[in-house]
Formats: structure tokens, C-alpha cells, sequence
């Protein structure tokens, strides 16, 4: 019992110091989904707390040692979502407007059919672009390309996009940069 005490000390002093730190980890990382940024600063406090050993002070401070796990959990976790997640039109109803009800639905139906026009690593890619706004680094990682790659494939995509939307149109008047 006084290693189950220990333990939960030792939990409870390293979430009171860092706690606050550790959450605003997660939360930059981690926009939108509280609840996964509180189950990262978990896993990573209970994985510290239990494998102290891993942690070398010769190599940084507590601080940064737990910074990099909480850190590294939540890109895991991140990648997970953005792998399993292809988000709905009506999830981002308010960022597209029209002026009344029969142009909303028409620009609705529009987009949707655009987007279901894509495959599935276009709209992944228009998801974790356009919706979530990730650099292009970060997209990258997640769908196993380089920087490079993913600013080719965005350029082509929004050629593309432009194109199918014009179909439905929707299309821009060329006054405006697309970019």
C-alpha cells in the first residue's frame, strides 16, 4: 500500500506543478477535443510516474521530459483522429453563407457533390488543409509525404476544386486569389 501512496503522491505533486503546462500542450495540439488532450496529459503522467527510470536528468529538466511525452502522445493522438475522421458538410455549416435558404441549400448541395467528386486522399487532404489548416509539414507526417509533396498536391487539388465547382456554379469570377 505505501508503493500505491507513493505512487499517487508523486502523481498528484507532478500535476500540481505542471499540470497547467502540460494541458497547454495538449490543448494547442489537440484543438477542439478536450476530453483527448486530458487523456494525453494522463497517459503521460501515469507513464512517468511509473518508469521514473526513463526520465535522464543529464539530458533535461522534469519539465522538458514531460513536455515531450505529453507532446508526442498528442501528435499520436492527432494523427489517430485525423486518420479516422472525414468530416460532414453539416460540421462546418457556418463557414459557408449564402443569402437566403435556397441559395444555402444549393451551395450545400453543390460543395457536397465537389467534395464526394474527390477520392479519398484528396478530401483527406482538403479536410486537414482547408478545415483544420495544418502547415503542410504536419500533413506530411501524417499522410507519409514531404512538405513539397503536400504543396504540390494542394496546388492541384485547388485547380481541381476550382474546376468542379465552376461545373456546379460555383465557380469564382477570377478577381479574387484562390490561394
Amino acid at each position: 500500500m505505501d508503493t500505491t501512496m507513493d505512487r499517487d503522491r508523486e502523481a498528484q505533486r507532478v500535476l500540481d506543478q505542471y499540470g497547467r503546462l502540460l494541458r497547454t500542450v495538449t490543448d494547442a495540439l489537440l484543438p477542439g477535443y478536450p476530453e483527448e488532450a486530458e487523456e494525453c496529459v494522463q497517459d503521460a503522467l501515469w507513464a512517468y510516474v511509473d518508469g521514473p527510470q526513463t526520465w535522464d536528468p543529464t539530458r533535461g529538466s522534469e519539465k522538458t521530459y514531460l513536455c515531450v511525452l505529453v507532446r508526442s502522445r498528442a501528435k499520436d493522438r492527432r494523427r489517430r483522429l485525423a486518420a479516422r475522421r472525414e468530416d460532414s458538410l453539416e460540421e462546418h455549416q457556418g463557414t459557408l453563407w449564402a443569402e437566403d435558404h435556397a441559395e444555402r441549400s444549393a451551395l450545400r448541395d453543390g460543395v457536397r457533390r465537389v467534395l464526394e467528386a474527390l477520392g479519398p486522399e484528396e478530401r483527406r487532404l482538403f479536410t486537414l488543409r482547408f478545415l483544420y489548416q495544418w502547415p503542410s509539414a504536419e500533413i506530411g507526417r501524417t499522410m507519409g509525404l514531404s512538405p513539397n509533396g503536400v504543396d504540390a498536391r494542394v496546388t492541384r487539388l485547388r485547380k481541381k476544386l476550382k474546376r468542379l465547382l465552376a461545373q456546379q456554379g460555383l465557380g469564382w469570377d477570377g478577381k479574387e486569389d484562390t490561394r
